[in-house]
């Protein structure tokens, strides 16, 4: 091994020119969509945010052909093999943005990173996971533009923040925590510290089992910071105007609208339109949305107007599954980045947000 440790800073030297055009190449394939700044405040107690933006796409192209898990694409850098602009210890995924009739479109696939590095090709190895959306891609994915970017996830954007915290502003690990859905089961990530180094962990693994806490989008991330402070995290993404499949379990689901505006219920989702369905009082049969700060929680289930639409309407917060609040009280509006728990009765595989109606 110690014959190649001259080639490695030539190497690594290399794989960095690789990422800045990748890099240069992601700034022009953005340019038409909008870059968004985004302020996300945190405090100790539990809250629910979202992220209305997302990364810059890497690239971006047209699907030629699926082969088994191997898609073949065209992508805009033609260089060197697509794999290698990929980093290593990131996750990425491919989100098919058009055209806006294909049946993938608004799907997303995960990327078999470590497989997809290592093709002498432009092919991208897609990977079984429940973060995929439509599961994996067959013959009638060809067609389709997609996009590859890397994934927003717990571990890039606290974890600096959480293990300076713990090893230098007194906090204690069990002081944080992130409540993650959409795998399949909701479950919750620690922070653990060995030797200086975080990794998150699940709350009832073994200190082995690693999880950089990836944050989907469409959906919200329930977060603890510390005991002692809060946590104020500032970048700037790319807002998206395709839409977005989000399936939904049976049970609690952590939303956030993927829009870089406020959600207006009734007109952008949760509307007749959308499926839903109003009721002249509160039924434990029906779908609610709850808020939720710290230990306090907000129960909201569509209410049937006279014209035939639905509003959202709070319900009592004890008998809050017969009985509505007094006086009345309504949610029309979600502020961008507010996240929220949506309580589904059936599960809607095939569910999507879409774009802010004008």
């Amino acid at each position: 091994m110690n014959t190649n440790m001259k080639k490695t800073p030539t190497r690594k030297l290399f794989q960095a020119i690789i990422m800045l055009v990748l890099q240069m190449f992601a700034v022009s394939l953005t340019q038409s969509q909008e870059s968004v700044p985004y302020l996300l405040n945190t405090g100790q107690k539990l809250e629910l945010v979202g992220f209305p933006v997302h990364q810059p796409a890497l690239d971006t192209g047209v699907v030629q052909s699926v082969v088994g898990n191997v898609v073949s694409w065209t992508p805009t850098f033609t260089e060197r093999p697509f794999g290698s602009a990929l980093a290593s210890n990131q996750e990425y995924y491919a989100e098919i943005v058009g055209p806006a009739n294909h049946p993938w479109v608004g799907h997303r696939m995960e990327l078999n990173e470590t497989a997809t590095r290592a093709r002498t090709d432009h092919g991208l190895i897609t990977t079984a996971s429940s973060l995929n959306t439509r599961g994996l891609p067959d013959l009638t994915l060809a067609g389709a533009q997609l996009e590859i970017r890397r994934h927003l996830a717990a571990a890039g954007l606290w974890g600096d923040l959480v293990r300076n915290q713990i090893l230098y502003g007194g906090e204690k690990s069990s002081a944080f925590s992130f409540v993650f859905s959409g795998y399949a089961a909701n479950r919750t990530l620690i922070p653990s510290i060995q030797g200086g180094v975080l990794s998150w962990i699940g709350s009832k693994d073994l200190p082995s089992a690693v999880d950089p806490g990836i944050i989907a989008p469409g959906s919200a991330v329930g977060v603890v910071f510390g005991g002692r402070h809060g946590s104020a995290l500032g970048f700037t993404g790319m807002a998206r105007t395709w839409p977005t499949a989000t399936p939904l379990q049976a049970g609690n689901n952590l939303l956030a609208y993927p829009y870089s505006t406020d959600m207006r219920l009734g007109l952008d989702w949760g509307g007749t339109n959308h499926g839903f369905r109003g009721l002249s009082r509160p039924s434990p049969n029906q779908d609610r949305i709850d808020l939720l700060e710290g230990t306090k929680r907000q129960s909201f289930y569509p209410e049937k107007q006279s014209n035939g639409t639905i509003r959202w309407r709070q319900a009592d917060p004890v008998f809050f599954t017969t009985k509505w609040a007094l006086p009345a009280s309504y949610l029309d509006v979600l502020p961008a980045g507010q996240g929220f728990i949506f309580v589904k009765k059936i599960a809607d595989p095939k569910h999507f947000f879409y774009p802010p109606q004008k």
